[in-house]
């Protein structure tokens, strides 16, 4: 049986318009109805918010059915939602400027706040849509910027989890790091990314300097269509990747030798050191260095630079001189497998 919840001693709050006189006669306003209210959990605890309603007296008003509310009380939260804006902030901030984990922002919060990992997931969507929303008032704020700087440099790119799936699209303007279109595309055909993510900014009617890409087939049409002329350069970052992948496809194949040379060795050197009496001094040490090369042996890379058999070389070559310098003090009579 569910216990019902006590709010009598929940402090209420009464909000008002901040105008007390009507615009059109400057009658003083009258109040009229309570336009909603609901409770609602702020940082600093919960409150029962009043919006009341206010109207002008005046008969021979020109608006007399004009409704006057506070614009304070609506900015205390977004519809259809029992939590004030600035605990929507700082679950945002958590997640996205502090890399916070669902349940560890749950951890945060619940000390001051009835809150669920579940609702902090629903908050984490209306922080999204909050910045959606305020775009472009963003990007208003930046005009004078790009002006200044004499116009935008976007970047294109697009990520696409798995085969088949609709792939995510996201413009930047370099310069300022601002993401100015982000869109979940279900095509990735030229006339989709000009129409979805180029043609909204070119209507902003600002001027643009040049774009980036990684030279995807789709992404340069879609840029010849809608910014003719535009200087379109591809990402260093992927040409790079590009002139090193063969490299990179020789370091992985002399890896994959590596790790195929050395895992039966290691499966020998396992059973020997298990076989090992329990009492052995020895033993938890050699157990420790197995298992250190066997972590070398899931070495991984990044091209273009970042190479794992590279990687692993290093790292077994740390382990060598180690084992080495072990025999050198007399502790381990025979390590070689």
């Amino acid at each position: 049986m569910r216990t019902a919840k006590n709010k009598d001693k929940i402090e209420r709050l009464y909000y008002r318009p901040e105008k007390r006189r009507c615009p059109y006669c400057q009658w003083k306003l009258k109040r009229q109805h309570t336009l909603w209210h609901k409770y609602l959990s702020r940082l600093k605890g919960q409150f029962h918010i009043f919006s009341q309603g206010y109207g002008c007296p005046n008969p021979a008003c020109p608006e007399p059915d004009m409704t006057y509310r506070s614009a304070e009380a609506e900015t205390l939260s977004v519809p259809e939602c029992s939590y004030g804006l600035d605990v929507i902030i700082e679950v945002g901030y958590q997640r996205f400027w502090q890399h916070r984990t669902v349940g560890e922002i749950h951890q945060i919060l619940k000390a001051g706040v009835a809150i669920s990992e579940r609702q902090v997931l629903n908050l984490l969507a209306n922080f999204l849509a909050l910045l959606r929303a305020g775009q472009g008032a963003k990007i208003a704020q930046l005009r004078d910027k790009w002006q200044a700087l004499g116009g935008l440099i976007l970047s294109i790119d697009g990520l696409k989890p798995e085969q088949g799936s609709p792939a995510l699209y996201v413009v930047r303007e370099t310069q300022l790091g601002v993401t100015l279109k982000a869109e979940v595309l279900a095509s990735g055909a030229h006339q989709t990314i000009a129409t979805e993510l180029l043609e909204p900014i070119k209507r902003w009617r600002l001027p643009i300097k040049g774009l980036i890409s990684d030279a995807q087939e789709s992404i340069r049409l879609a840029v010849a269509q809608v910014y003719p002329g535009k200087a379109h350069q591809t990402c260093q970052f992927h040409c790079l990747r590009e002139a090193g992948r063969p490299i990179y496809e020789a370091d992985r194949a002399m890896k994959t030798q590596l790790k195929k040379g050395l895992r039966h060795r290691l499966s020998y050197a396992w059973r020997l050191i298990k076989g090992l009496p329990a009492a052995d001094p020895y033993r938890p040490v050699l157990l420790k260095y197995l298992g250190y090369l066997r972590f070398s042996l899931l070495a991984r890379g990044l091209p273009p630079f970042d190479l794992g058999g590279l990687r692993m070389m290093n790292q077994l070559a740390v382990l060598e001189a180690s084992l080495q310098r072990a025999r050198k003090k007399g502790g381990i009579l025979s390590w070689s497998v």
